[in-house]
């Protein structure tokens, strides 16, 4: 196994499907409730996005319909770890799924040791600060 310091997205993806397999449709859940979110809310996040560097709102709902068309497959990407990991952490899609993982470590129902691994192989800090205004 490579040092965590030497693992890309994919290589760390991979070592947290085989740690925690059980978890694997709840994280694909996380990653669901995070695009349906982002969906749902489309047009208010892109008349508000506050751009700053990288992420334009058109990048950022490009890695959002990817990540839903992995969802939208007939068999759940969960079901088979490699096409999870491949789908989801490969080159910029893992920018989205990272998120959605960090997101998910902050919720109650998520196992700990999960959290754990994932603050570990991931970090915690977020990509995104998202505030909604009411109008």
């Amino acid at each position: 196994m490579k040092a965590l310091n030497k693992m890309d997205n994919l290589d760390k993806a991979g070592l947290l499907c085989k740690l925690f397999p059980a978890e694997l449709e709840n994280l694909q859940n996380a990653i669901k409730t995070q695009c349906d979110y982002f969906l749902q809310n489309e047009t208010a996040f892109r008349e508000g996005w506050y751009q700053k560097g990288f992420f334009t709102a058109e990048f950022w709902y490009r890695l959002v319909q990817n990540a839903q068309k992995g969802i939208d497959k007939n068999e759940p990407l969960w079901k088979r770890p490699h096409w999870f990991t491949d789908h989801f952490f490969d080159g910029h899609h893992s920018i989205f799924a990272i998120h959605c993982l960090i997101e998910y470590a902050e919720e109650e129902q998520c196992n700990p040791q999960l959290k754990q691994a994932i603050h570990l192989l991931f970090g915690s800090e977020k990509f995104l600060q998202i505030t909604l205004n009411d109008k």
